[in-house]
């Protein structure tokens, strides 16, 4: 066995502070390995590598968790960001074509209208910034544009935010019941939406969906289903993870937040720093369906290499100062939205809610500051707070 160094992702203290056990395994190898032995890329030249590189395949999460069949299977078979080329090569182009930058730039005047309303229905001097704010803002703008009626926001709300804990490191039967509920609730909505749609199309992402064609290619009845929920799961679990986050980390550095309030026009630069210094999503894994040497370690057919987002974005090899949170940083370089084939396809609209919602934040509030210390969520692989409790006064 390689003397690489260990990551114990199983302990309950890497998830309070992981950055002093990734410096220094950073510090040894671009490579190391989970306490199971799997392999993890730590280097942001090696994530970038295993993410990059066509010979690595997306690995099935959910069968190391016991999750091989039933609803959960079932889904997790048919989402686009679980599938390979050739399969993910024809559904990517599908629907591709509702992200484009210009596209996502047109929403956002509802944007900043539904951030006004949630701003407008804060109370009293205390306020939970993720049940009031960070959970509803990303889950609203995917309802308006799939136009779900106003009222089931909530059960979309529930269901994603349940989903997202699939990726949990530790499963509990108690968890797994929750997922089945969570999933099945989707399914059925989903699928009732969907028929709603086909007798009265609009001129919503749901209705693009519908109609999307390309070379005379049509999405099946369960891959729309699939694509649905792949957006709705996807569109809010990880952008509610990255406005929590980054309004916690607004709030503790007093003079970035004072750059932002003084300079809304940073706000693009201050979102890509955000998810750079606390990545809302651990990393991805992937597959070597043949051997292969990574830096000097030899991997083997059908061996998991996991990417480790936290130790990418602040490898001093690719940050100076990695460890500054600085939103006069130059944006763009990081490893919060993946690379590669995979690259999120709603990262222009992930930064572009965060690039609205904090400076309306800040202005709106300006004396607002932490009422605790928010506390991380132990295994959570999409990395998040119970609750961001801030006074406004």
């Amino acid at each position: 066995m390689d003397e690489l160094p260990v990551v114990d992702l199983t302990d309950p203290a890497f998830w309070s502070d992981p950055y002093p056990v990734l410096a220094e395994a950073l510090g040894q190898h671009p490579l190391g390995r989970g306490v199971d032995g799997g392999l993890i890329a730590l280097s942001f030249d090696a994530a970038e590598m295993v993410l990059r590189d066509p010979r690595f395949l997306t690995t099935d999460l959910l069968a190391p968790r016991g999750i091989t069949e039933g609803p959960i299977a079932d889904w997790w078979g048919q989402v686009m960001f679980s599938a390979n080329p050739p399969v993910h090569t024809r559904l990517r182009r599908l629907v591709s074509r509702a992200f484009t930058p210009r596209a996502v730039e047109s929403l956002r005047p509802r944007v900043v209208g539904i951030t006004e309303e949630l701003l407008d229905d804060f109370h009293g001097d205390t306020v939970d910034l993720v049940a009031g704010f960070a959970h509803d803002l990303p889950i609203r703008v995917m309802g308006a544009m799939l136009e779900v009626p106003a009222g089931d926001h909530r059960h979309f709300a529930t269901w994603t935010a349940d989903l997202g804990l699939v990726f949990s490191s530790v499963h509990t039967p108690e968890l797994l019941s929750r997922l089945e509920s969570a999933i099945t609730g989707l399914n059925g909505y989903v699928a009732e939406l969907i028929a709603d749609r086909r007798r009265q199309p609009g001129d919503d992402l749901l209705s693009k969906l519908i109609a999307a064609e390309a070379d005379g290619d049509v999405l099946t009845e369960p891959e729309l289903v699939a694509m649905v929920e792949n957006l709705l799961f996807a569109g809010h679990d990880t952008t509610r993870s990255m406005l929590m986050i980054g309004a916690a980390l607004l709030l503790s550095h007093p003079e970035q937040r004072a750059l932002l309030s003084g300079n809304p026009d940073l706000a693009a630069q201050a979102v890509d720093e955000i998810l750079r210094f606390e990545a809302p999503v651990l990393g991805s894994g992937r597959d070597a369906p043949e051997p292969l040497s990574l830096f000097g370690v030899s991997v083997e057919a059908g061996e998991t290499v996991t990417t480790m987002s936290l130790a990418a974005n602040r490898d001093p090899a690719a940050f100076e100062n990695p460890d500054r949170f600085d939103i006069l940083r130059p944006g763009g370089k990081l490893m919060s939205f993946g690379q590669g084939i995979h690259y999120c396809l709603g990262a222009a609209l992930a930064r572009l809610e965060g690039q609205v919602a904090f400076p309306m934040l800040l202005e709106r509030y300006p004396r607002m500051g932490l009422a605790v210390e928010p506390t991380w969520v132990p295994y959570a692989s999409i990395r998040r707070f119970e609750e961001l409790l801030v006074t406004t006064t």
